[in-house]
Formats: C-alpha cells, sequence, structure tokens
C-alpha cells in the first residue's frame, strides 16, 4: 500500500508568509503609531484646556491672572530660590489643594521642607507625548551647579511673558509695563483681564514649551538649567516657568535654544487663551501674528484662520 505524506509547508512557503506579515506589519505600523499620537494630542489639548479654566478660576479669585513668577528677583540677592512659578500658583484651582499648601515660603524651593510642595508631579501639567509625570528633575541654582538633583516635579508647559523672558525683571531693566511687548504671565506680573485690550480670546496665557536635546557636555548639575527644564514649581529659572513669543519656534526638535515655544507634535503646538479656549498654532505662522496674539495690548489684528484647529 502507498503511504500519504502529511501535509507540510515547505521552507519556501514558511518564508513567504513570513516575508507578507512582515511587509503587512511595516504598512500598519505608522498607522498605528500615527493614531497612538493622535490619542496623545488629544489628551495634551485636554490637560490644557484644564489650565486654561483654572487660569479663568485663579483670575475671578485674586483679580489678575498668575505671575510668571513670584519672587524672582525681588528677594534680596541670593534668595531666588524662594521663587515659585505661575503652575505652583495654579494647583489649588487643579485640585491639588494640599501640595500647595504643604509649601513653606521660608524655606529655599529646594529644601526637604518643601519636598511635598516641589516634588511631587501633577499629570495634567505634562504632555503624553513627551513624557509621563515623574520627580527628576533638578533644582536651579541660579545658574551654578543644581545642589539638589533628580527629585523635582517637571512640566511641559510655559508662562506667555510677551516677546521677551526678562519682562518684569528690574535688573534687566524691563519691569516698566509695556502693553504691546508683555504678555499676561511673566515675573512678578499681576495682569488683570480689563489690561488685556487685545481681547481675551485673542491672548494666549500659556503653550506648550520647547525642549532642547540632552547636552553631552554639560557640567553635572547644569543640564536641566541649560534646557530650561528645573523643578516646573519653582521660579528661578526663567526659562523653565516663561517663554517669549519672538524667538518663534524650532526648526527642528533638536534646536539648542530653550526660549522657544514648542511641542512633541508634528509641526504644531497648543495654547490656553485668557478666555478658556485652546488652540493649535502651526509652526508656519507669521511671525507678526505670533507676536500679536502674545502681546496684551498691541491692538494688531489677526485672522482666525492661523488656528490650526
Amino acid at each position: 500500500m502507498r503511504t500519504r505524506r502529511a501535509a507540510a509547508f515547505t521552507l519556501v512557503e514558511l518564508l513567504v508568509v513570513i516575508a507578507i506579515i512582515g511587509i503587512l506589519v511595516a504598512l500598519l505600523l505608522p498607522a498605528v503609531q500615527a493614531a497612538r499620537e493622535a490619542a496623545r494630542r488629544t489628551e495634551c489639548k485636554s490637560r490644557l484646556r484644564q489650565q486654561a479654566l483654572a487660569l479663568q478660576t485663579f483670575h475671578d479669585t485674586n483679580g489678575h491672572f498668575p505671575p510668571g513668577r513670584a519672587g524672582s528677583p525681588r528677594y534680596p540677592e541670593g534668595n531666588e530660590q524662594h521663587a515659585v512659578s505661575w503652575a505652583f500658583f495654579m494647583l489649588p484651582f487643579v485640585e491639588e489643594q494640599a501640595i500647595y499648601d504643604a509649601w513653606v515660603p521660608a524655606e529655599r524651593v529646594d529644601s526637604e521642607a518643601n519636598a511635598v510642595a516641589m516634588r511631587t508631579p501633577v499629570s495634567v501639567f505634562y504632555c503624553p507625548s513627551r513624557r509621563s509625570p515623574a520627580a527628576d528633575r533638578d533644582f536651579d541654582n541660579d545658574d551654578q551647579p543644581a545642589l539638589v538633583r533628580g527629585v523635582a516635579a517637571g512640566g511641559d508647559f510655559a508662562g506667555n511673558a510677551g516677546l521677551s523672558t526678562r519682562n518684569g525683571m528690574e535688573q534687566f531693566g524691563q519691569d516698566e509695563f509695556d502693553a504691546e511687548t508683555f504678555g499676561p504671565i511673566y515675573t512678578n506680573s499681576k495682569i488683570a483681564a480689563r489690561r488685556v485690550i487685545d481681547g481675551l480670546s485673542k491672548t494666549f496665557g500659556l503653550g506648550e514649551k520647547h525642549l532642547p536635546p540632552e547636552i553631552p557636555d554639560a557640567e553635572p548639575g547644569t543640564e536641566h538649567a541649560r534646557r530650561g527644564d528645573t523643578a516646573f514649581f519653582a521660579g528661578d529659572n526663567r526659562h523653565g516657568a516663561v517663554r517669549r513669543s519672538s524667538a518663534g519656534f524650532p526648526e527642528s526638535r533638536d534646536e539648542t535654544y530653550r526660549g522657544h515655544f514648542g511641542s512633541e507634535h508634528n509641526q504644531i503646538a497648543h495654547f490656553a487663551f485668557l478666555d478658556g479656549s485652546v488652540h493649535a498654532l502651526g509652526y508656519d505662522i507669521d511671525q507678526e501674528y505670533f507676536d500679536r496674539l502674545a502681546a496684551v495690548g498691541d491692538e494688531g489684528r489677526v485672522p482666525d484662520t492661523v488656528f490650526e484647529d
């Protein structure tokens, strides 16, 4: 009797199947990644909208929008490490009252006494396209190597100081308010809505901030400061708290300048406007329009077509 050979794949057939599967995966992977990024972008926008609403609630409670940094540079010389950022002032309005209440103003922000206040990450201040909440940032030390490293909460958003991050800073001679160049959230600011003559819907308060690449040759303890990515709730590092429109957007993710607004999204960044709305702006926005959206009172008109959403 003739025996029947069991059916099986030949080696060639197996290789063909594997090749087809590989091609399908290669075709599907970009679509899967795009879908994931779309979901992360939506979540990022949602978190920024929470911050936009918190800005309004802060204003309703205090009569002005939060300062970009409070205390620096008006504390006595050498005590800049007592300053806190706009994000810290917003904590009670994003349901984080306990963290805010833990602050000990008489102690340095990098002290153990302020561990809860400065080292507790809050997810609403992170863009999921960039990173997850973590307490891994250095504290700034007035441009010197950090004394306390890798323990502070971070964040991916910045206040709108206007056309210069030095706005409000007496030592640079820029403490005299100028509606045509100042934004609503700068060092020691207390801007009320009535002073935003361009309109709340045409002036942004917060935006995603560009994160420069790692600096291989940075002196230990200075890299986070040089990247504008130090302790998020502290106010000593101005680029960690505020950014300026006049820098435009980075040309690429490898751009080393730390004063840009920017994001991990594809050629757009999200901004929270003072009326509570959130809009995306493209990296190709006309610089004049970008500056108009940043200043509180230049009285320049901006078409709605600049918004990407």
